[in-house]
């Protein structure tokens, strides 16, 4: 059976959900009905699916996650003629595992990482965090604090350490098969950037994405009542994938639903930003040398980053 020839390892908050939805509408590509399998990070490990008194702070909730080959291969076969077979899992960067675990099943797969500014991507996961009710404190300053949640959950601070993790790919793939592209660039110019992915995944360039649909959109949320009922963690939405997975999965492919929904959230979420002076403080303390490590590692000038 099919597994992937192409995968997006992230890095989260970094525009790879709404990049994922792009590359999966080109005729040539098959990407991973569940967004983010996270199956080379995590084979053969016990996940947990709802709140669990040893984990506390989620350390392992990974409801969505397939853990074994035989479920994993299954993701991918209503694969026809696609020349692409994509996975989209942002716990790929982080986890040395996952690395390995690539090498090991699919050594040959293009590997594509899309990459924002540490402090930026930070400041947007704390937001999210916010918005699910799940953030480690309700203080963005707190993160300052080494030793605490924000240094030992992966997804957090850690995952900002762009040259540390991908270090490791360049070690051990050919570069050739890896693709360092920047957020700024797709937030810039979304089209330019799709073609260049295209370019890279050699499939035909002038196809023209549905750029319409805005997934993932940071911000504070407005109306919390009108949230419980249309947000991310509404209970419409809880009770309908605890009774009704499927329909959950129909409602997941149907374009001009989605489109629905996430306008109505949108329009109930506030732009909220990264402060100049907390800025500065997360580069002068904690991302500044990582950054100019990682600028030298892909060959780009991230001068701006550190602005």
């Amino acid at each position: 059976m099919n597994l992937p020839n192409f995968i997006i390892l992230g890095a989260g908050k970094s525009g790879t959900t709404t990049i994922n939805y792009l590359i999966n509408q080109h005729h040539d590509v098959f990407m991973s009905p569940v967004k983010e399998p996270n199956f080379f990070a995590l084979e053969g490990e016990t996940k947990i699916t709802g709140y669990d008194s040893e984990d506390p702070h989620g350390f392992y909730h990974y409801p969505q996650s397939i853990t074994n080959l035989k479920d994993y291969k299954l993701l991918f076969k209503d694969v026809k003629n696609e020349k692409i077979i994509g996975d989209c899992s942002n716990m790929y960067q982080y986890k040395t595992k996952a690395a390995d675990n690539i090498k090991k099943y699919v050594p040959e797969t293009k590997l594509l990482g899309v990459f924002r500014n540490p402090s930026e991507r930070l400041f947007s996961r704390h937001q999210h965090l916010l918005r699910q009710n799940l953030s480690p404190t309700l203080h963005f300053t707190d993160c300052f604090t080494k030793g605490n949640l924000w240094w030992q959950k992966n997804d957090l601070i850690q995952e900002g350490f762009y040259y540390s993790h991908m270090k490791y790919y360049f070690d051990n793939f050919d570069h050739s098969k890896i693709k360092i592209m920047l957020y700024d660039d797709f937030r810039d110019n979304p089209t330019t950037f799709m073609k260049e992915v295209f370019d890279f995944l050699e499939i035909d360039n002038d196809f023209t994405p549905d750029y319409s649909m805005k997934l993932n959109v940071g911000g504070e949320i407005k109306n919390k009542f009108q949230d419980k009922f249309i947000g991310e963690q509404s209970v419409i939405r809880k009770s309908i994938e605890k009774f009704f997975p499927s329909f959950v999965n129909w409602c997941r492919q149907n374009k001009t639903l989605l489109k629905f929904v996430y306008k109505l959230r949108n329009k109930n979420l506030k732009r909220v930003y990264l402060s100049p002076e907390i800025k500065k403080r997360l580069n002068d303390e904690i991302y500044g040398d990582e950054i100019l490590k990682f600028s030298k590692l892909i060959g780009r000038d991230l001068s701006h980053w550190l602005e």
